[in-house]
């Protein structure tokens, strides 16, 4: 009786693992619509067209550096690149190293004057927009390679990527000769840091927007609250486009006219000619177009005195018969291993009507 029962339940068992001893399940289909449409293929192009083209060159003269930059959307920058690398090929620099370099404008492009620690901003047409050239300069020091590698990670960083080995930067960069010295030239892609809101492209330089325009309405107070300094704000100033560098910011308007004051200050530690006066003097005389030569410039420049810290001072007019007169009023004050900067630009009547409270303004400032 007992094999009897095992050979039923095993034979159950093998009659419950065979296909044929039980009902086959059936398999049920339904179609229903789709709630969203297919996803389209990526399109490789239209990616590569979102991306952001920053297009640098750096020039080396003797302790300092001049850096040529502009940022674009891709299909922007594909339709200037080569302009723009036969731009840098017109560079020449000064051979005594004491002027800044000169160039060749294509033409089209327009030669806006200098501002804050730029030499020039070279403004490129298109039709979607004009593009910003900057042209600045920066003190040279330590190993080449590694000055190169940390601006193009600086320059990363705006774009929002990660930074680079030495080794990286070395197979990016490109050597253009240029009218008597070499550039070296980096293209880099990526996403640029900008305002919501803003514009991605038109008018972009370093990663900003042009300001906006000047409104008569606007008031400044008269004692602004500033982290770095006090000071009065003469009547009329308004206030201006701030940025990491600049320690106070204004606009001038006077009727179609416009002109810019900005300070900044540097350390002394960071070599080149930041501290050097004739030198600098010369590299503003030559943003305003203003021909001179170390015995003329020490004849413009005055001593200055701001909080009890002693100076230079100087007022530079651009030639009368130039293009665009424009002037600039200049004070560089050496204060706890610092220069201060603080410098007016702008339309030669405006600077010129201005020079009263520009000295006011100097004659305020009090340094945190």
């Amino acid at each position: 009786m007992p094999n009897q029962l095992t050979n039923a339940l095993v034979l159950g068992l093998l009659c419950t693992l065979q296909p044929g001893c039980k009902p086959q399940e059936e398999i049920s289909t339904y179609t229903i619509p789709r709630t969203t449409p297919p996803r389209q293929p990526m399109s490789p192009q239209e990616v590569a067209n979102q991306l952001d083209h920053m297009v640098a060159a750096i020039v080396p003269q003797g302790d300092q550096a001049w850096f040529f930059k502009l940022t674009g959307s891709a299909t922007v920058v594909d339709r200037h690149r080569d302009s723009i690398i036969k731009f840098f090929a017109t560079v020449t620099l000064d051979e005594s190293g004491k002027k800044p370099p000169t160039w060749k404008t294509p033409e089209g492009w327009e030669e806006r004057p200098a501002s804050e620690m730029r030499l020039a901003t070279l403004v490129i047409p298109d039709k979607d927009g004009p593009l910003e050239l900057s042209v600045s300069g920066l003190p040279l020091s330590g190993d080449w390679d590694e000055y190169l590698t940390s601006n193009v990670n600086r320059w990363l960083g705006q774009l929002k990527q990660g930074p680079m080995r030495s080794e990286t930067v070395k197979k990016l960069a490109k050597e253009i000769p240029t009218n008597g010295a070499k550039a070296t030239f980096f293209e880099l892609v990526g996403i640029m840091q900008r305002p919501a809101g803003a514009n991605p492209h038109a008018g972009m330089a370093h990663g900003k927007e042009q300001p906006p325009a000047a409104r008569p309405q606007e008031k400044a107070p008269a004692n602004t609250e500033n982290a770095f300094l006090d000071f009065d704000t003469p009547e009329g100033w308004l206030p201006g486009r701030m940025s990491t560098m600049r320690k106070a910011a204004f606009r001038v308007v006077v009727a179609e006219s416009e002109g810019e004051v900005t300070v900044i200050d540097l350390p002394t530690s960071g070599g080149g000619q930041v501290a050097d006066v004739e030198a600098n003097m010369l590299r503003w005389a030559g943003q305003v177009g203003l021909a001179t030569d170390a015995e003329a410039i020490g004849k413009l420049v005055r001593k200055v005195t701001v909080d009890g810290a002693e100076g230079s001072y100087a007022e530079l007019m651009g030639p009368e018969g130039a293009s665009r007169h424009d002037a600039m009023l200049v004070a560089m004050i050496e204060r706890e291993g610092k220069v201060w900067f603080i410098k007016m630009s702008g339309p030669s009547a405006l600077v010129t009507a201005q020079k009263e409270a520009f000295r006011e303004f100097l004659d305020s400032i009090r340094f945190k």
